[in-house]
């Protein structure tokens, strides 16, 4: 496949040149006196954003035209008609949106002109979507991290997985989730060409310098048939230099002390565990941008360059001498972009990208999984200096005709890193220190022990191309195209002791085996879309209808790799979609439409409703079940020498104040102690529950279904769009999306007869639980992927939004959005993996039933689901003049912090529902827990447990929820203007103004004690200080922060 594609692009891309996402459109219809449609009336738009600095076009025979491919920007759009007086009206047009331009000829001599008010777009008449636009000096205004995943945070219905305090996150990506769409759905977009790498199926991307954006577009529904994502569509517009000389540079900080920063650590979160401050020591961020001609009118450069640092501080992490834990890294970036217009027809356009990234520590995020550092010096992983991390970016532009516009352009994102060990962890294989120092999770405490999470090296690369035609008839804008992208998603790991260590407030639970060494190469061969598309107008009516159709191809390069303490050596052939059918080489058609109807034809009122299928996003992930090679895991009991008896190694110990693991208590040896170091450690592992664990000759153990699909989602929407006054617009929408043929893997060589009920007791209320035992060790799995059946597996979304927009004189804008949402899971097909995961145990376990339906219709007799709480998401953000030269500006927050309550096993999971859940991970060995309700401390629970662990729900979704963000933020600057053409911009901004403590970050499975999650009615004098808190916090919302910048531009 891979060595056809130049070809086929050389001849595609010949062929169709593709319309930018970056660009807008101005539309309207021409009129005289009498109210008669005039045809062959002149339209020109002009503006200082073109280079070509004017498109004109002509009204055809209903009086309609359409300017197409116009960059943001201020514009003066005149229509002349012989025998009529010449109109002119000066429009701002935002990214991503069609501006309604009319105009009224009156008839008078020639040369006669009238100039008509500026407008500002409202309510857009022609598109289903309504884009949140954000301009550069907006940007500028709002209190934020200034990097793209912050200012979308803001936006009604999106959340954002981590909070922004100041720019705490700006060296760490944070993920978009937006009305039940997760992040592996969204779609981001620079000047139209996609920067999605391949890693993680297109979640991550670059650190895009934000002095190179001029305009960034948010648009949240009814993406057009020339995208393929149906998340979050982010469309950041490039700077171009323009033909005068333009420098803009910004530099802004924050420290760590009482002047720079408050205190929010209270009693109650001490009592969870929290001993010590989360905060931010130090933050930086200059940036700078420097534009202008090289040849006025024909070339244009475009130079910025950004330093990033953030130094963290995790209160649950404690260096052995007693200072904090400090997270710190730093992002070094770089951008070039050239404009040229090589004729009035053709313009061309390139951009780089380089970013340099480098993290001592990594402790709060970096893929730690929730578990928090307890040693940073130990159990922090470091990120590698100065990562391969480019974009590079070039665009032909050619304008055959008026009504004929073409473009075409590639993309290169380009992104390796390597997470590794601080140094002196890594150790030689199966030695005493390699065993001893795995990594531990206490998942009593959520911190992280011994080592970091395991060393990972990652080498990814994504070639986009695109290419598309245009063509507009005034009553009909017709748009043809193709995409495709391509490239590898390799990636490495290494582990000391393969695998990790399981333990509940220091006492061992049970042992997580990797196939570790790994050595992944899989590749996108093709991710092909094409697509036609056409806005046809009736009277008020518009209507826009696409059909793309998608191929999806990957392959599993050849791979080998050594052997480890669970697996042998392994060598993996090439696998195609042709040596495993079903994996993928699929073909869908995805349709799209969208309707707006102009209630009263005076753009101002408008009711819209939208329709479309997004097939799931991915890039090589959907390999991952079929890849012997794949990082896969095991539970696996650990014969843990007893904790309480006289000289015990896994005798819990302290650490820093906190109850610990011991480091003496490790396992050796692989599976039933085989090759265990004699008199070393703390016990041996018990049987595997996979006989073919890491297997090659019996690959994954799954067979696939030849005729396995692709799964997809349907997403609807209707909204009424109501411009309020000039300026100011109301949106109300209702949405909805459900997903369909997601994943199933059934394992036929363990049926349901092979397990045996056994009654246990929920410890926080004494309640019965089913628990089910298999009554004999586990045969060698037979397992078999299809796709689920809807009746057992679905996912249903619906959100109510409103929101306003205003946009005002002298400045003044206001962005307001309230949401009310829910989304509920139905889980309960008892799957052994999802699309890119194999569960470890390979079993079609019937534990993941408990609470399986969030609908309250499957097995309620294991766990009944009330309704789950609906949740409600507040947001503001707005700038006013007030005197002087000062202006305010304000951003507001508020909503629960994700929860992801995901019945166990599920294969769809659950976006942003703010529900906490209450998990008991139990071993044969596990007894019940001190201050249980209606059961005997210290008794066994289920010693006939024999499938290594399971992980128990204890109450239902909803019960528990997250805590909620209140999120101020607010920011004063004044501008001081030097020989009309220097500014001046000093600015404080004060973030988390109302000083938050929400925990970000909190244990939610049951220890030794039940205390923490007992109501607080059954707490009393003699409780525990933690009883009815709530689990351990290992991380909150970081206090009141005040950060100082100043502005400059010419």
């Amino acid at each position: 496949m891979r060595r056809c594609q130049p070809a086929l692009f050389a001849a595609a891309l010949a062929l169709l040149p593709a319309l930018s996402w970056a660009q807008s459109t101005i539309s309207g219809v021409v009129r005289d006196a009498s109210g008669a449609v005039v045809a062959d009336a002149s339209v020109e738009a002009a503006s200082d954003v073109l280079i070509e600095r004017a498109r004109t076009v002509t009204t055809n025979s209903e009086g309609r035209y359409a300017i197409v491919d116009l960059r943001p920007g201020t514009y003066v759009v005149t229509v002349t008609k012989s025998g009529f007086v010449t109109v002119k009206q000066t429009i701002v047009v935002p990214a991503n949106v069609t501006v309604p331009v009319d105009a009224d000829l009156k008839v008078g001599a020639v040369g006669e002109t009238v100039t008509v008010e500026a407008r500002v777009a409202t309510v857009d008449v022609e598109n289903a979507a309504h884009p949140e636009t954000l301009t550069r000096e907006e940007m500028d205004l709002l209190p934020t991290g200034r990097y793209m995943q912050s200012i979308a945070s803001y936006v009604p219905g999106a959340h954002l997985n981590l909070p922004d305090i100041g720019g705490s996150q700006q060296i760490e990506q944070n993920y978009v989730s937006l009305h039940g769409n997760g992040s592996v759905h969204d779609v981001y977009m620079l000047d139209g060409l996609l920067v999605n790498t391949t890693y993680a199926d297109g979640q991550i991307q670059q650190y895009i310098d934000n002095a190179a954006i001029q305009e960034t577009t948010y648009q949240t529904s009814n993406v057009t048939a020339d995208s393929s994502g149906g998340g979050m569509f982010t469309n950041l517009v490039p700077k171009d230099g323009g033909n005068q000389f333009h420098l803009n540079f910004f530099a802004g900080g924050s420290g760590g002390n009482s002047i720079w920063q408050s205190n929010n650590l209270d009693k109650t979160l001490s009592a969870r565990g929290l001993s010590a401050q989360d905060k931010t020591v130090k933050i930086e961020d200059f940036d700078g941008s420097f534009g202008g001609p090289i040849k006025t009118d024909k070339l244009w450069f475009m130079l910025t360059g950004r330093k990033q640092v953030t130094y963290t501080q995790a209160g649950a992490s404690t260096y052995p001498d007693g200072k904090p834990g400090i997270q710190d890294g730093a992002i070094y970036a770089g951008t070039m972009r050239l404009t040229y217009q090589a004729n009035a027809k053709n313009k061309l356009s390139a951009f780089w990208l380089r970013n340099w990234k480098f993290k001592a520590h990594e402790i709060i995020d970096g893929g730690q999984e929730g578990y928090i550092p307890a040693d940073p010096s130990t159990a922090a992983t470091q990120r590698n200096k100065w990562p391969m991390y480019y974009i590079l970016q070039t665009k032909w532009t050619s304008t055959l005709s008026p009504k004929l516009i073409t473009d075409v352009g590639m993309s290169i994102s380009h992104l390796d890193y390597n997470d590794l060990y601080q140094q002196g962890i890594e150790q030689t294989p199966l030695t005493q220190a390699w065993y001893a120092l795995t990594t531990a999770r206490d998942q009593g405490t959520l911190r992280r022990y011994f080592a970091g999470r395991y060393q990972q090296y990652f080498q990814t690369s994504r070639s986009f191309f695109t290419g598309s035609a245009t063509y507009v008839t005034g009553s009909h804008q017709i748009r043809v195209g193709v995409q495709d992208s391509f490239g590898p998603a390799h990636a490495s790991y290494a582990a000391n002791g393969d695998g990790y260590m399981v333990f509940t407030s220091g006492v061992p639970t049970n042992f997580t085996a990797y196939n570790t060494p790994v050595y992944a190469w899989p590749r996108l061969d093709a991710d092909l879309g094409l697509y036609a598309m056409d806005t046809w107008h009736f009277k008020r009516l518009a209507i826009t209808a696409g059909i793309r159709f998608e191929y999806m191809a990957a392959e599993i390069e050849a791979e080998n790799a050594p052997g480890g303490r669970f697996v042998g050596a392994r060598s993996v052939p090439k696998t195609t979609c042709e040596t495993a059918p079903g994996m993928g080489c699929w073909k869908n058609w995805t349709p799209r439409l969208g309707v707006v109807y102009d209630v009263f034809g005076n753009h101002k009122t408008a009711i819209k409703a939208g329709f479309a299928k997004f097939n799931s996003q991915y890039s090589t992930g959907f390999t991952n079940n079929l890849n012997p090679m794949s990082l896969v895991t095991q539970s696996v009991a650990w014969n843990f020498v007893d904790p309480k008896a006289a000289g015990s190694p896994c005798a819990p110990t302290t650490f820093a104040g906190v109850i610990a693991p011991n480091p003496n208590c490790f396992p050796t040896g692989s599976f039933s102690g085989a090759g265990a170091l004699p008199g070393v450690g703390g016990g041996t592992l018990g049987p595997s529950t996979n006989p073919a664990f890491g297997s090659v000759s019996a690959g994954t153990g799954v067979h696939l279904d030849p005729n396995w699909h692709r799964d997809y989602n349907f997403q609807y929407n209707v909204s009424l769009q109501q411009q309020l006054a000039n300026g100011v617009t109301l949106n109300a929408s209702w949405y909805r999306r459900s997903q369909y043929q997601q994943t199933l893997v059934v394992n036929y060589a363990v049926p349901f007869s092979a397990w045996t009920p056994v009654s246990i007791v929920n410890p926080l209320d004494g309640s019965p639980i089913t628990v089910y035992n298999l009554t004999k060790a586990a045969p060698s799995p037979n397992l078999w992927q299809t796709n689920a059946p809807q009746s057992l597996v679905k996912n249903v979304y619906t959100g109510f939004e409103a929101s306003v927009v205003a946009r005002l004189p002298h400045g003044m804008f206001g962005i307001f959005g309230w949401t009310i949402d829910r989304n509920l899971d139905r889980s309960c097909a008892q799957s052994a993996g999802s699309f890119t995961t194999i569960t470890g145990n390979k079993l079609n376990d019937p534990n993941t039933l408990r609470y399986c339906d969030m609908f309250g219709e499957l097995y309620q007799d294991l766990g009944s689901v009330a309704s789950p709480p609906w949740q409600n998401e507040f947001k503001a953000q707005g700038s006013i003049p007030i005197h002087w030269g000062i202006v305010g500006s304000a951003s507001f927050y508020s909503n629960r912090y994700q929860g992801g309550f995901a019945p166990i096993g599920g294969t769809s999971g659950v976006v942003n529902d703010g529900y906490l859940a209450r998990t008991w991970t139990i071993t044969s060995a596990t007894r019940y827990p001190t201050n249980c309700v209606g059961c005997t401390p210290g008794a066994l629970v289920d010693p006939g447990l024999l499938q290594g662990a399971e992980t128990i729900n204890l109450v239902a979704p909803g019960k528990v929820l997250t805590p909620r963000l209140n999120q101020l933020d607010i920011s004063f600057k004044k501008t001081f203007r030097f020989r009309e053409r220097f500014v001046l911009e000093p600015e404080a901004q004060i973030f988390n103004i109302l000083n938050s403590n929400a925990a970000v970050t909190e244990s939610t499975a049951l220890g030794g004690d039940t205390s923490p999650f007992l109501p607080k009615s059954a707490c009393n004098g003699s409780s525990a200080a933690n009883c009815g808190l709530g689990g351990a916090v290992t991380m909150i919302t970081n206090p009141r922060l005040l950060r100082l910048a100043v502005l400059f531009r010419f």
